[in-house]
């Protein structure tokens, strides 16, 4: 439902979606359009609309997919009874984590049978700012208009525990440690909602002492002062660039359920594009890596638990990017990585290059999940946009199939000048390529673009040679890039390409003019 439709039915001033200036829900409820239930529904429903009643002042932008996704995921479970599902999220730094779990302890409060809430930190005082915080939510007026006010019922209002009878129950709201909450009993109740949010800090996770101890006060403290009537666990962190980073060990336990993003997706766009800008990102990863940290964002904004595996490569040390704006390449061609059908195989990577003083220079990524067809049209749509004739295609195994694919689609939508090449492993493993390529970055032999930059190192971060499952589509693609000039350099030459937009029923806009459609 759009901010218009929300407006009139609850009789806000909000007339636009919202933008940095203006939230979805910008004015307290008007009595003359006021429809309780209606609201309530919406409140129940929609995250957004939840989250703009509860902090109109405070919200700016509606959650992406990604948040959406995690969020019905929570509510899978929230509503289950004797259940004791362990449910762990993996959020990056500087996304408003601690903000959408709060908004989910709210949705407790008001939409669920739940009565005992416990939070728990890696301080008191973190703690209490947050169920103080669920608490102003619970005081806005847009909230005590529709639900009521729960300061009548309460009981206990202090900084590490609210009781208070609301929605027709006892709601108790509890802050402490993993350390501090052995054997909590309040009124004779136990938690049947436990969250652990950034349990662990940065300091603490460099130490494997202190690590092992926090992580054992989670299972035999905390865990322990369940209700016997069923508990819904909630761990909320990112990753630490270390081995005993609490969220990296709990991914390797199988009785947890995960939903773990980074900051960038895999197709090079934001988790978060409103509130965290690709090229706002990219600039962070430039700053953590002049300054000999890349592991840092790996780690806390990727959420990568094989940061800092490789270190064959030390990514300070290779050489800036030499090659200016204006600069005019030599050829330009496309390498695609399909994927394989083995299980748990990489994403397809399709990585687009310019060749400059006879250097392959990377300068735009697509990887996905993609079928087949998808793969040829998101290639094609690339070599349209900048003019490229060349598309190689590795051709082991049966991934030359792609070759026939290519071009009979080419074929079909009378796309002429635009050339399949295959290119060949040849007799070396992959891992042995790769680990050639990497000193062919270093001596800038190969170079990539900076907006390609995080994506590319992230896999090299993690690349480790004694393992033959990397994650390294991207890798191997920049292996077969000087292999891709020495054998088809002579047909890197533009002219033909435009020509065949018209027929090729694929939109793109071309970077030197105007859309063709």
């Amino acid at each position: 439902m759009s901010a218009q439709s929300w407006a009139e039915k609850i009789g806000l001033e909000a007339t636009n979606p919202p933008t940095p200036e203006q939230s979805p829900v910008d004015a307290p409820i008007q009595d003359a359009n006021f429809e309780a239930a209606q609201v309530e529904e919406l409140a129940r429903t929609n995250l957004d609309f939840l989250a703009a009643l509860a902090m109109p002042l405070v919200f700016r932008y509606f959650f992406p997919s990604v948040f959406k996704a995690i969020w019905n995921w929570l509510l899978t479970y929230i509503h289950k009874s004797r259940d004791f599902s362990q449910l762990a999220i993996g959020l990056p730094r500087g996304f408003a984590k601690t903000t959408f779990i709060k908004i989910f302890l709210l949705y407790v409060i008001l939409f669920t049978k739940r009565q005992f809430i416990l939070v728990c930190a890696h301080s008191i005082p973190k703690a209490v700012a947050i169920i103080s915080d669920v608490c102003d939510f619970l005081d806005e007026p847009n909230i005590k208009k529709v639900f009521g006010d729960w300061r009548i019922g309460i009981e206990t209002d202090q900084q590490v525990l609210k009781k208070f009878g609301f929605r027709g129950r006892d709601i108790i709201l509890a802050a402490g440690t993993v350390e501090s909450v052995r054997g909590l009993n309040v009124k004779h109740q136990r938690p049947d909602v436990m969250l652990f949010d950034d349990i662990q800090s940065k300091i603490d996770a460099q130490s494997e002492v202190i690590s092992m101890q926090l992580e054992s006060e989670l299972y035999g403290t905390a865990m322990k002062a369940k209700s016997p009537h069923g508990c819904l666990y909630i761990f909320i962190a990112n990753m630490y660039p270390t081995p005993w980073s609490l969220l990296r060990r709990i991914k390797q336990n199988p009785t947890w359920m995960k939903f773990i993003a980074g900051g960038i997706l895999s197709d090079g766009t934001s988790l978060w594009e409103d509130l965290q800008p690709i090229q706002q990102l990219l600039k962070e990863f430039s700053n953590d890596l002049a300054s000999g940290r890349p592991e840092v964002f790996y780690a806390e904004v990727l959420n990568d638990e094989n940061v800092s595996v490789n270190h064959l490569v030390d990514l300070s040390k290779l050489p800036a990017y030499p090659i200016l704006p204006d600069e005019i390449h030599q050829g330009n061609f496309i390498i695609i990585d399909p994927a394989t059908d083995k299980a748990n195989a990489d994403a397809v990577s399709i990585m687009y290059f310019e060749v400059f003083d006879g250097r392959p220079v990377c300068k735009q990524i697509k990887e996905g999940r993609l079928s087949p067809g998808d793969t040829i049209v998101e290639s094609l749509k690339i070599a349209l946009t900048h003019d490229c004739r060349v598309i190689g295609i590795e051709s082991n195994a049966y991934q030359y199939t792609l070759k026939y694919w290519f071009e009979f689609i080419c074929r079909q939508r009378q796309i002429l000048g635009i050339e399949a090449v295959e290119v060949y492993s040849g007799s070396y493993s992959k891992n042995s390529r790769i680990l050639g390529m990497f000193k062919s970055l270093l001596a800038g032999e190969i170079l990539v673009h900076p907006s390609c930059a995080a994506q590319v190192n992230s896999q090299i971060g993690g690349f480790n040679p004694m393992r033959t499952n990397n994650t390294d589509g991207l890798l191997d693609c920049l292996t077969y890039a000087p292999k891709m000039i020495e054998l088809y350099g002579h047909l890197m030459m533009g002219g033909l390409v435009l020509e065949n937009q018209e027929h090729a029923n694929i939109r793109v806009t071309h970077e030197s003019v105007g859309s063709p459609f």
